[in-house]
């Protein structure tokens, strides 16, 4: 599947004013929570059109860029390097791996296969920070009134907001295969649970408002550190 709008024009320079503030906060708290490490590489999944990669070195010199992204078309530039293929990594490994605004589009057995090789890729002392939108009670209300009002996707119906607001599952969303293009049904508590599988949250910090509950926000961050497990495990 491939998109055709440029992804940064579509969130960080959205015309919707609501969206634009919180896809610009997102971005700048995730700047934040990147830099609050030393590290030299970071492989950022699901890069879009390298929006996050592209601020980031504006703002570290001397950083090794990685981008994964196997549906949007772009290219490797000068200081990052771009990945269309999992193959493609060969025995890379990384110090840092993100994934913002990605994993809510799979289901959830893809979303383990995704934990699975981000912990594969990440060095032993490493982080992975993700971001995900949060999808249930309050913010889905608000999101979806919007979704309705432009005729988002084929699924967007006032039945199935209000099953997000109460946070019931949609199956017939979720368990799709390949891409969702669709946020609806996505619930962050339950991805929580498959998160803690392979990783432990060292830090959760919402977005735009860290300091308010997530009924209050529009995306939630993770940062996680690999758990011991055994090789049979993983």
């Amino acid at each position: 599947m491939k998109k055709e709008y440029v992804y940064s024009e579509y969130t960080y320079n959205s015309k919707n004013l609501i969206a634009r503030f919180s896809h610009r906060k997102r971005f700048s708290v995730a700047i934040e929570l990147v830099l609050e490490k030393e590290f030299k590489s970071i492989l950022d999944y699901g890069a879009g059109d390298n929006k996050f990669l592209t601020e980031l070195s504006l703002k570290r010199d001397n950083l090794n860029l990685f981008a994964f992204e196997p549906i949007m078309e772009i290219k490797s530039s000068d200081n990052i390097e771009v990945f269309r293929k999992l193959t493609e990594f060969k025995n890379k490994k990384f110090d840092v791996i993100t994934c913002f605004e990605t994993l809510e589009h799979f289901n959830e057995f893809t979303q383990s296969i995704m934990l699975k090789e981000f912990y594969n890729r990440l060095n032993n002392d490493g982080i992975v920070i993700i971001s995900v939108p949060i999808e249930i009670g309050f913010p889905s209300l608000i999101k979806n009134i919007r979704r309705v009002t432009v005729g988002k996707n084929s699924y967007q119906d006032i039945k199935n907001s209000i099953k997000c607001f109460f946070g019931k599952e949609i199956p017939e969303i979720r368990n799709l295969e390949g891409f969702i293009d669709s946020h609806l049904g996505f619930n962050h508590k339950k991805f929580e649970n498959l998160i803690l599988k392979y990783f432990q949250i060292t830090k959760r910090e919402t977005s735009p408002y860290k300091n308010l509950s997530d009924q209050l926000n529009s995306q939630v961050f993770y940062i996680l550190e690999k758990k011991k497990m055994t090789s049979n495990k993983v």
